[in-house]
């Protein structure tokens, strides 16, 4: 193999760091002690505060020139431990902090080169209003402890000068202190570092056992595009609007008088080395901070519910706010992995032979310790409801599964009648899916429909629990798997390849459907199989999901009208209440939970029905379920058809799924494998290479009967810049077995020709041909931007049609630009899909996209 040597896999055996980690270094003084941190922003050079430095330094004032080589010493405990660098202050990007506020803050330039497995971070530029309401991670070092410590805590908002304040979480756990300044302030969902320890508050002190703290946000720190340009969030989407509701501040209404003598104490607090702060007085005790794990389709809706929840709580407590509510996506696989892992990390199975291994699980992967949950359409085992951390559990709304039809394809003489429970799932399937000039469906009454030529999208099985129930009803009838073939998943397909909507969840398809309704030149978008809730956010405008930016009222014509078949399925959404040790869940977090639950039982009705839901026992259907919003009002909650009785039952699910895997077509991916330099850094389990491979490995092992699968590796190292390692074909376990072995030899070198790989490959499944009936996709995992393609634009576009997915980790990012779009645009615009992962877990990351593409392959 050009360009390759081989060598003994390495795996050692180490925690998973946080990615944050990574690029955090202690900052010594003279005598070896620890003063503070400061945190990679590109390979060579750190941030860190201005009296960090001095710290360092000693009491005399540093002042570096041109002429001056400042130095200290910093070390990487988590990637080099014991180890000690020497850096240099940038005397360009020196500014000591200033009495507003502003400044503290330093440029370090490491002289030798960062230690093997160190990396920056990646950064996020929020809006001053955009730093509300966060929950955020930071690794510093209390009271001089070399190895370091975590606080986890939450962000509450700006302040005067331009810090932004910090609080404790309700659990136990560290304190901002001396030795956190200098740290980055890591945003648990962003994945990315949001701002700089700077200050914690030592003289105010609201609640004694917490003190509050400080960070500079990253739009007010030195890091110019050339230290790795930042992600900019300019419109930084919130899950609350308000901070404080009722009553204004206390400090507010102070007379100018006072106000000055506040303004004169902050001017000497900030004079201090580690200055202090305090936050205006309001008279209000700290809120209890509850935890919600969220299904990702349904969290921005339920963030919206979370909201209401707190600004009741608040008016009941006269203006203040008792309760914030942290709702955070979480896929309700994951969520039920944790509880029952008790949400600790496991480093899974590895593959062996005869044994495809099982992935690690990872609490920083999914989120905090949840205090309740809301798994949306997904109905939790009874082996998960039966585990000791489940204390109740309840459904709360309810929200039918319809076809949405946008209204300019509906024709009232013709369409008006089916609207409403006249046809079964089948027969409405066969009216919009069939031409006009097909013969028409007969149906059980004996009446002969007429095909619209609509056509349908269906979310994929794989990943939506509403489009199982769907199949339950879609299939009932069906003869023989060739027929539920020919009639039902030929039809989706076409419809799914022609206009580009990816292989996903209702949000995702509704995401699709929305940037389709758009653009008034083009044809107007099929029809979709969604619940009337999703339909009515559709129509209102509203965001639909945690990754769909998309928003604004579709155009008349362009916005949903839903179809009711008889029998449909109804999804029940479900509040999981859960007990955890005192020791990481305080009584007042368990107390506010079950709050919540008499709230979304009582008074919290109304925002239900607010936001499209039906709700159990309330007649009324609220202001959201209209005609203008494209659903029918009068269709009663207590309709008798309304649930399928065996929508959400186990036996008919799983032979839905069945006869799914035998009549779906099967997949052809060709995999592209980064193999440069880059992917020998350390991943926790070995390099990123080594759980790059451990993905596939576990991957190839899970290949459908027909679906198809070829490897390519690539860097400049190759001739041509990429090495052919296993043509495309059907599962073949010898060769699959000498590839893996074949890889782990393998020792990544030169740079990353990304683009033109992408180019070639999808060529090359393309040349495959286009008069079979496959799934073509490419995937691509990559660790780096792209270096090596001298400016060449991937061709995405073409037929037969081919989605891209790209896993990016490390250095690699979604949003990297192709010419005029990013990457992120890029796949999405082929029906694929960028994904950021972790390079710890980057092989759980392959398995879970691979089980979409083929584990549901005939012959499994």
């Amino acid at each position: 193999m050009p360009g390759a040597t081989e060598r003994p896999p390495q795996r050692p055996s180490r925690p998973v760091p946080g990615e944050a980690t990574l690029a955090v270094a202690a900052v010594h003084d003279r005598a070896g002690n620890v003063v503070g941190a400061a945190f990679l922003i590109d390979s060579a050079r750190l941030l860190t505060c201005a009296h960090v430095v001095q710290a360092a330094l000693g009491p005399e004032p540093v002042a570096p020139g041109p002429a001056d080589a400042v130095v200290v010493s910093v070390s990487f405990p988590l990637v080099a431990p014991g180890r000690r660098l020497a850096a240099l202050v940038l005397p360009q990007h020196w500014q000591p902090g200033r009495p507003d506020g502003s400044g503290d803050y330093a440029v370090l330039q490491l002289v030798a080169p960062a230690p093997v497995g160190a990396r920056p971070v990646r950064l996020a530029r929020p809006g001053q209003a955009g730093t509300r309401d966060r929950v955020c991670r930071v690794f510093g070092f209390p009271r001089a402890l070399p190895e370091g410590r975590w606080f986890e805590g939450w962000v509450v908002g700006p302040i005067g000068g331009g810090w932004i304040q910090l609080a404790n979480r309700s659990d136990s756990g560290y304190q901002i202190e001396p030795g956190f300044s200098g740290a980055p302030v890591w945003d648990s969902r962003l994945r990315c570092v949001i701002g700089m320890i700077v200050a914690v508050d030592q003289v105010v002190r609201p609640q004694p056992a917490r003190p509050a703290a400080f960070m500079i946000p990253i739009r007010r720190l030195p890091v110019p595009d050339q230290y790795g340009r930042p992600r900019v969030l300019p419109r930084w989407r919130q899950p609350f609007s308000r901070w404080r509701t009722g009553p204004a501040p206390a400090a507010a209404r102070w007379s100018p008088r006072i106000r000055a003598r506040v303004a004169a104490l902050l001017v000497v607090l900030l004079a201090v080395g580690l200055a202090a702060v305090p936050e205006p007085l309001g008279g209000c005790a700290g809120p209890v901070e509850l935890r919600v794990a969220a299904a990702p389709d349904d969290l921005v809706t339920y963030q919206a519910v979370a909201a209401a929840y707190e600004s009741w709580t608040a008016a009941r407590a006269g203006g203040c706010r008792t309760t914030n509510v942290f709702v955070y996506p979480a896929a309700p696989r994951e969520v039920a992995q944790g509880l029952q892992l008790g949400w600790a990390e496991s480093a899974g199975r590895p593959a062996t032979e005869g044994d495809p291994g099982t992935p690690g699980w990872y609490p920083a992967d999914v989120g905090p310790r949840p205090d309740a949950w809301l798994p949306g359409a997904e109905m939790p085992s009874q082996q998960v409801l039966n585990l000791t951390t489940v204390r109740d559990y309840l459904t709360v709304a309810r929200s039918p599964l319809v076809l949405a039809v946008p209204r300019a394809l509906v024709d009232p003489a013709r369409d008006d009648a089916d609207r409403q429970r006249s046809l079964s799932w089948p027969e409405l399937f066969a009216k919009a899916s069939r031409g006009p000039r097909e013969a028409p469906t007969v149906t059980a009454s004996g009446r002969r429909v007429t095909g619209t030529g609509w056509q349908v999208v269906r979310p994929d099985p794989a990943v939506s629990p509403e489009a199982r129930m769907v199949d339950v009803a879609l299939y009932d009838g069906a003869p023989d798997t060739a027929w539920i073939r020919q009639q039902v998943e030929q039809r989706l397909e076409a419809a799914q390849d022609e206009r580009g909507f990816p292989l996903g969840s209702i949000a995702a398809v509704l995401c699709r459907q929305r940037q389709l309704a758009a653009d008034p030149a083009a044809p107007a978008p099929p029809a979709v199989v969604t619940t009337e809730q999703a339909l009515v956010q559709f129509n209102l405008g509203e965001r639909l999901g945690d990754g769909c930016v998309e928003r604004g009222r579709p155009a008349p014509g362009r916005a949903l009208v839903a179809f009711y078949p008889e029998l449909t399925p109804g999804v029940d959404h479900r509040l999981v209440l859960l007990r955890w040790p005192d020791s990481v869940q305080s009584p007042a977090a368990r107390a506010a939970a079950d709050d919540l639950r008499r709230w979304l039982t009582g008074p919290g009705r109304d925002e239900l029905l607010a936001r499209g839901f039906r709700v159990p026992g309330r007649d009324g259907t609220g202001p959201a379920l209209t005609e203008e919003n494209g659903v029918l009002p009068g269709w009663l909650l207590d309709n008798p058809q309304w649930e399928l009785v065996d929508g959400s039952d186990a036996l008919a699910l799983n032979t839905a799924d069945q006869r799914y895997r035998e009549a779906r077509r099967p997949a052809r991916v060709l995999l592209a494998l980064d193999t440069s330099g880059s992917m020998l850094a350390e991943a926790g389990r070995g390099t990123r290479f080594d759980v790059a491979v451990d993905g596939i490995a576990a991957s190839l092992r899970r290949l459908g009967g027909r679906d198809e699968v070829g490897v390519w590796a690539f860097s400049t190292a190759y001739r041509g810049n990429a090495g052919r390692l296993r043509e495309v074909g059907r599962a073949d376990r010898a060769r699959d077995e000498a590839l893996v072995a074949r890889l782990r030899r393998t020792v990544p070198a030169g740079d990353t020709p990304l683009y033109r790989t992408i180019d070639a490959a999808i060529g090359e499944v393309r040349r495959l041909g286009g008069g079979d009936d496959h799934l073509r996709a490419v995937v691509v995992l990559t660790d780096g931007r792209d270096t090596a393609s001298g400016g060449l634009v991937p061709r995405v576009e073409g037929d037969p049609p081919v989605r891209l997915y790209v896993i990016a980790v490390g250095e690699a990012s979604c949003d990297d630009r192709v010419r005029t779009r990013t990457l992120r645009q890029t796949a999405r615009a082929s029906g694929g899909q960028c994904l950021q992962a972790e390079a710890s877990t980057v092989d759980r990351a392959l398995t879970g996209l691979f089980r979409q593409l083929w584990e549901k392959g005939a012959g499994q």
